[in-house]
């Protein structure tokens, strides 16, 4: 078993890495159809409203939009996931409750423990897209037993931008090397190495909703690659 030494610091992705968005915000959109008197398909809509946030959220990360929160992206795509659907007329204060349905995402069952455990030893910090009011009500509401929030609203734009791992790694004042990235997507694991710090891929089949995770190539090229957050612990020796 591979074994990394020396980590102090420990950031974490949140959506899909955390906690469980998919079955979250499909729950969430079948009650938001049902209390409005609509149809259509709730799986497809959740998948097409995390997919229009990805797109966005990119061209923020590359320079090619003006920095947007998470939140008002997603009412962005949310908009315009209803007009293509014709769906007119719905009473703005809904529109901004349904929006909030990312606020209120449940943990995947291993989260929470493993990063009690984590926590004894090491700095843990949440490092997300989402906006900062969106993480702390987000954390609050499931009891994340976070040591601090970063946001790439912090630094005006969004992973895999270099300018957000090393920002967050020098306002924990540690090196690259005594920092580790933990998410279930290669896209932020490979942003996070090109910057100097170590790396933990997840596994989170269920992301999707599918049993299946998104293809990512050879994992042999993170540090390390679980299961779980409550693997993580075995691989690290300081």
């Amino acid at each position: 078993m591979k074994t990394i030494k020396n980590v102090r610091a420990i950031f974490f992705d949140v959506f899909g890495t955390v906690f469980d968005w998919h079955n979250s915000i499909y729950q969430e959109t079948k009650t938001f159809t049902k209390q409005n008197n609509l149809t259509f398909d709730e799986f497809k809509f959740t998948d097409n409203w995390r997919a229009g946030f990805r797109l966005l959220q990119s061209h923020v990360a590359k320079g090619e939009r003006s920095y947007l929160s998470m939140d008002d992206i997603h009412m962005e795509v949310l908009n315009k996931l209803l007009e293509e659907l014709k769906i007119q007329n719905i009473d703005k204060n809904k529109l901004i409750e349904f929006n909030q349905s990312w606020h209120r995402l449940i943990p995947w069952s291993d989260s929470l423990s493993g990063l009690r455990d984590l926590k004894e030893n090491y700095i843990i910090s949440a490092l997300s897209n989402g906006n900062l009011s969106m993480l702390v009500k987000l954390s609050k509401n499931s009891n994340t037993p976070w040591d601090t929030i970063l946001s790439t609203e912090f630094f005006g734009t969004y992973k895999p931008d270099p300018k957000v791992y090393l920002g967050a790694i020098e306002m924990l004042d540690v090196l690259p090397k005594e920092s580790m990235m933990v998410a279930s997507h290669a896209y932020d694991l490979d942003g996070a190495n090109r910057a100097g710090m170590k790396t933990c891929y997840v596994h989170r089949p269920n992301e999707f909703g599918t049993g299946k995770s998104e293809d990512y190539g050879d994992l042999s090229r993170f540090d390390i690659v679980v299961e779980s957050f409550e693997d993580i612990s075995k691989h690290l020796s300081n």
